[in-house]
């Protein structure tokens, strides 16, 4: 069990503190008070540096340094980007943040719109979800009432405001680029980089953009310091992470906290979920474009280092377990078509490549596959990764490659005619007889 000081979805047993008086009765905007008063906003980036917090959105970039070269920039007017947009269908994370502890979420953000110089932010989340944004719109209204929000926070001389952004627009709206390309009005296109946000995003200016699950973490790093979090986690990534866990019959899915470094089988114990050889065949990490791994390496450590080691990534931060009847062949095919389908269209080697590989595997699923198709999808194990602008296209392969990496004897007999498990349904050949009329 992580440190309870450090519980980004409360202490254990205690109600949620979704209303602002059952925040500040928790030390809600303790941390907020004490930096608009007492610190700088370069005593606040040293704690988040010494804390070692890593972004939780997928890439890991310590959070210190991406604050830092906003906080440098001398542009007149700087942003803020909290992006609480679940880009996994599945994930449950930054829906269960906002609706549970949504001042918690503003909090995080107005200590980094103080610590770089920002006055304005936008709070970025699925826009279907409105009970939701009910919660977000309300906790903004309170904030507001009580001066966390608006001109002079808590009676200090900084000044913040948040505009709330919904959209529903596929796995793609959850990439930097595109997010602020969405906001600026623009079709959804990922952008090249350099320039990064932190130079030039959101109205041309310097912007930070954080995930919501890595904002919700400044507060306890400023109330109790950065040395304290980098006592949890691992050498390497401190802190807890949150995980949306499914188990092998599927459905909505579980939020479960831990610290960085615990393993598959330690996160799926606290979701309540079992996975052994009788119920499940094996484990994917990362979500949509995250690995999938034998019931083997489920002691594998949930940091960034161990997964991609693995082969995998921490991505959306979706465990999934597979039943035991699942084929690895149907699965990558599946996770191909979508990837194939939410693709940007930008980089042709993502537009093109991904649909090639969903198309070379269902023929393997079909067993009309051949093996030179094999050989196939390892040049475009390289082919995307290495011609893709953003990191959709750098991680899309990752289902794939891991599929046949650990499962190779599925694609061998789908390639012999048949489906080891009997999920899938091959296409029979049928000979026709020509009758020749003299």
């Amino acid at each position: 069990m992580p440190d309870t000081q450090f519980h980004l979805l409360g202490t254990p047993g205690a109600p949620a503190a979704t209303g602002f008086d059952a925040y500040r009765e928790q030390g809600g905007y303790t941390a907020l008070q004490r930096a608009v008063t007492t610190m700088s906003p370069d005593q606040v980036l040293a704690e988040v540096h010494a804390s070692g917090l890593r972004g939780r959105g997928g890439a890991g970039v310590l959070t210190a340094e991406k604050l830092a070269l906003v906080a440098q920039s001398t542009e007149d007017a700087k942003y803020l980007i909290c992006n609480a947009y679940d880009a996994d269908p599945r994930s449950l994370i930054a829906s269960t943040l906002l609706s549970s502890s949504p001042h918690l979420v503003i909090e995080g953000m107005a200590l980094a719109a103080y610590a770089v110089g920002a006055a304005e932010a936008f709070l970025f989340m699925r826009g279907a979800r409105q009970e939701v944004a009910d919660a977000v719109h309300e906790a903004l209204r309170e904030a507001q009432e009580h001066g966390i929000v608006g001109r002079g926070v808590l009676g200090s001389r900084f000044s913040f405001t948040i505009t709330l952004a919904g959209a529903d627009m596929g796995f793609m709206a959850g990439e930097e680029t595109a997010l602020i390309q969405i906001l600026k009005g623009r079709p959804m296109k990922a952008q090249q980089r350099p320039p990064y946000p932190t130079d030039y995003g959101i109205f041309d200016k310097p912007t930070i953009m954080q995930n919501v699950e890595t904002l919700a973490n400044l507060p306890a790093i400023v109330t109790r310091g950065g040395d304290a979090f980098r006592r949890i986690g691992t050498p390497t990534t401190s802190g807890t992470k949150l995980f949306t866990v499914i188990g092998p019959k599927g459905g909505a899915g579980v939020v479960v906290e831990v610290a960085v470094g615990a393993t598959i089988a330690e996160a799926l114990r606290a979701a309540g979920i079992a996975a052994s050889e009788a119920s499940a065949r094996a484990v994917s990490v990362g979500g949509m474009e995250g690995g999938v791994l034998p019931l083997a390496q489920l002691n594998t450590p949930l940091d960034f280092e161990s997964l991609e080691d693995a082969g995998t990534i921490m991505g959306s931060s979706v465990i999934e377990v597979l039943p035991v009847g699942a084929c690895l062949v149907h699965w990558a095919m599946s996770r191909a078509e979508y990837l194939s389908r939410e693709t940007c269209g930008k980089c042709v080697p993502c537009r093109v490549g991904v649909k090639r590989v969903a198309g070379t595997l269902q023929g393997i699923s079909s067993s009309i596959g051949v093996q030179g198709d094999l050989a196939l999808l390892e040049e475009f194990a390289h082919y995307i990764p290495d011609g893709s602008l953003c990191g959709f296209g750098v991680n899309a392969m990752h289902p794939v490659v891991t599929a046949m990496k650990y499962f190779a004897d599925d694609f061998s007999a789908h390639l012999e005619g048949h489906c080891p498990t009997g999920e899938c349904a091959p296409v029979r050949a049928h000979r026709y007889v020509t009758k020749h009329v003299l």
